[in-house]
């Protein structure tokens, strides 16, 4: 499997891993005569750089997830205090109708708006309502003011608690960044590892030895590079799923469909996930990957994959969800 994407990495390196097996055996079986690259790094040692790169990408799916559920936890208290300031406003209009206080009652914000824009109405009610709790001396109204149940202290309660939501989406989301700076370190040592195997190997059995014209290949062969589909897709609001179909390849070497996926506005090819595989003559595919929460937004690319390892990548989809 050539070496294209993060989704080629730990295929490539067992490759790498089972080919080194046999080249040990070729030059002994012994620890004494086992290959060893710069800086007497070993089978071992590539080992433990497999396993490492295994561990953080599952860790990047919990990170992941993690930053999606803060996310979702968030929205899920905009929507609720969102709620209690139209409470507020109306109340005012339908039990101070007469007094100073509708006309000061803060505008009710956007739910897409930056954390300070989207609070600042909320630390605005609290404090209207502060007064309006304080004021004796309006007409037919005995203070306290309350939302249904809901007192003044119950809310700067969960006003309290947005905030925290908030806080809890930048720690998730520093998490993840970090998590993803630490996997992407590892990719070019991996890489620059596998370049020194295929030379080392080449260099001490010969270029017509089979164990070197079996070596793991890095790059796809020329020539056979496979049409790219022209890939659809829109966010469904009835399924609640990202949906997208292309037409079918007919390149007669077809492997499979591989969806990889960029968080945010912009594909990085660098940094993409695989998401999917999809088998040849399945022309559409579904996911929320990445789109959990209102406002997340995903990058989409559909590849083409042969038998020969060359893939082509369709066209870029990026999908807001509502």
């Amino acid at each position: 499997m050539p070496l294209e994407g993060l989704g080629s990495y730990l295929p490539m390196m067992v490759e790498v891993l089972n080919h080194w097996d046999d080249v040990n055996i070729e030059l002994g079986g012994t620890p004494a005569t086992e290959l060893k690259l710069q800086g007497a790094h070993t089978r071992g040692l590539f080992q433990l750089l497999h396993d490492e790169l295994a561990a953080l990408l599952v860790g990047q799916v919990d990170l992941e997830n993690g930053r999606e559920i803060a996310v979702s936890n968030k929205d899920q208290k905009k929507t609720a205090i969102l709620l209690k300031l139209n409470q507020f406003r109306g109340m005012l209009r339908g039990l101070l109708p007469q007094t100073i206080y509708p006309g000061a009652a803060p505008l009710v914000p956007q739910f897409g708006l930056a954390e300070s824009k989207f609070l600042a109405p909320f630390d605005d009610m609290a404090s209207l309502w502060g007064r309006i709790d304080a004021d004796t001396t309006i007409a037919g109204f005995t203070p306290p003011l309350l939302l249904a149940a809901v007192t003044r202290a119950a809310f700067l309660t969960e006003l309290a608690g947005m905030r925290t939501a908030y806080g809890a989406v930048s720690l998730a989301e520093n998490d993840e960044g970090i998590g993803l700076k630490r996997r992407d370190a590892l990719l070019p040592v991996i890489r620059e590892r596998i370049v020194q195997y295929r030379e080392l190997v080449a260099a001490m059995l010969g270029p017509t030895h089979p164990l070197t014209l079996s070596l793991p290949v890095m790059t796809p062969n020329a020539g056979s590079t496979p049409a790219a589909a022209m890939l659809s897709g829109t966010w469904n609001p009835t399924t609640a799923q990202a949906e997208f179909s292309w037409p079918a390849s007919d390149n007669p070497n077809l492997d499979e469909y591989e969806m990889r996926m960029s968080v945010g506005a912009t594909y990085d090819g660098s940094t993409a996930t695989v998401i999917g595989n999809i088998p040849a003559g399945t022309t559409t595919f579904a996911t929320t990957e990445s789109l959990a929460s209102s406002g997340d937004v995903a990058s989409f690319k559909l590849f083409v994959k042969l038998t020969t390892g060359n893939e082509a990548g369709s066209n870029t989809i990026t999908i807001t969800r509502p």
